[in-house]
């Protein structure tokens, strides 16, 4: 059964390790700035990430605080510092464009305050002005290159603009030089930028230290319980799927990924009723529908092995829901696999009816197995084209009998009150 999540080969490796470790071409793209500016400012963000602007209001206000730490004593006289104070009461004030101009007039003053032009790139961020920002905090950075604050702001503005990948780079090259940067929010979106930006290796070690240490956080369990299922390691995979489950019982991405995983290790039972509750949101529904159809089949064939009559019958029941269900949210592509499975599953209770219909003589009994009889021809002909041997045949012969025997005690025991 195909898996909704992507397949990808995974590096294990010490968490700690693929984070610290930079490479030469990361190295690189951090001292070039790890900017590639378009030529228009950006669109004004519709709804922005809200984790990213929490990551660049909290990078923001670290930067001042380590700029002064590493500025050491400042001159009696600052050049610019006037300018640069208004500039920041008016951004309080929400003032901005007056914020702008100060700023600009601190900055053509000291054009050499990383101090200055990290501010500026928050003032930038308040105007939307996302390219304007990330100019501001690479120059920050070149001004201050121990400030690795800087680096996380500018990772965060990546994030506004969607470009992951650089989001998630830059925070790596930040916390390779201060691991001490390291908080629940920047763990966090450690694991939300390298997961978007596909810097797969990345995630699962920023998901490890995510869930070590602050296990409250549902999303770094989503992520590691992703990443294993692709590694096949159901033994860690799976606790980490509970443990997102219990943090966010409906959430139907994680049941949909649950359910999965309880059919991995056979709970059919359970597997079904995960996919049932994932299925409730139509953007699942057809992956939901695999997991529906392989609980079915897998259903179906303990029914064939089971020497206790009461187990099988157990079994094909299972069959039935879970191949009903899935048929209703099942892709054109494999619905007819469904159906005829079904049609299998059909047919199976059909000779068990058969011979309680014929015991019990009753209407309503008779009923049932005349429309299980039809359902059971309809679906074995969608699926002809899949297992045209075993079913022409069945179509040919199999069921006309079957039709003929339940006409006929339809009519002798339900006469004028059939429908």
């Amino acid at each position: 059964m195909r898996s909704p999540f992507p397949e990808t080969l995974l590096v294990r490796s010490s968490p700690i390790r693929n984070l610290m470790v930079c490479s030469v071409a990361a190295a690189c793209w951090a001292v070039g700035g790890g900017v590639t500016l378009s030529r228009a400012q950006a669109a004004p963000a519709q709804g922005p990430n809200a984790a990213a602007i929490h990551i660049f209001q909290d990078a923001a206000q670290n930067a001042r605080t380590a700029y002064a730490r590493l500025a050491g004593p400042q001159p009696r006289v600052v050049p610019g510092l006037a300018q640069y104070q208004d500039a920041m009461a008016k951004l309080q004030a929400g003032q901005l464009f007056e914020a702008l101009t100060a700023m600009q007039t601190a900055i053509r003053a000291n054009t050499n305050s990383a101090l200055y032009h990290g501010d500026m790139a928050a003032i930038q961020i308040a105007l939307q002005s996302v390219d304007d920002a990330s100019l501001e905090l690479v120059r920050a950075r070149q001004i201050q290159p121990q400030n690795q604050w800087y680096t996380v702001a500018l990772g965060a503005v990546k994030a506004l603009r969607q470009q992951y990948s650089d989001a998630s780079l830059n925070l790596d090259v930040a916390v390779s030089a201060d691991s001490t940067i390291v908080d629940s929010a920047v763990a966090e979106a450690g694991v939300a930028w390298s997961w978007r930006g596909r810097r797969t290796a990345q995630t699962q070690a920023w998901a490890l230290i995510a869930t070590q240490r602050w296990p409250g956080t549902p999303e770094p369990w989503l992520r590691l319980a992703t990443m294993y299922r692709q590694q096949h390691d159901t033994a860690h995979g799976m606790p980490a799927i509970q443990h997102y489950y219990t943090l966010r019982p409906a959430d139907h991405i994680g049941q949909l990924l649950y359910a999965f995983y309880l059919y991995d290790v056979g709970r059919n039972d359970s597997a079904l009723a995960m996919a049932t509750a994932a299925a409730e949101d139509s953007a699942q529904r057809d992956r939901a529908a695999e997991v529906m159809y392989g609980v079915g089949a897998r259903s179906l064939q303990l029914a064939s092995t089971d020497t206790v009559r009461a187990h099988q019958m157990g079994h094909v029941d299972t069959a039935l829901i879970a191949l009903s269900r899935s048929k209703a949210g099942a892709t054109d592509e494999l619905r007819p696999r469904v159906q005829l499975v079904l049609g299998y599953a059909q047919l199976t209770r059909v000779a068990v009816l058969d011979q309680q219909a014929e015991h019990n003589r009753a209407c309503a009994p008779a009923m049932v197995l005349d429309s299980l009889v039809t359902q059971a021809s309809e679906n074995l002909r969608a699926g002809l084209s899949l297992d045209s041997t075993r079913v022409a045949p069945i179509l040919d012969s199999t069921i006309p009998q079957y039709r003929t025997r339940v006409t006929a005690l339809v009519r002798q025991v339900c006469g004028d009150r059939r429908p």
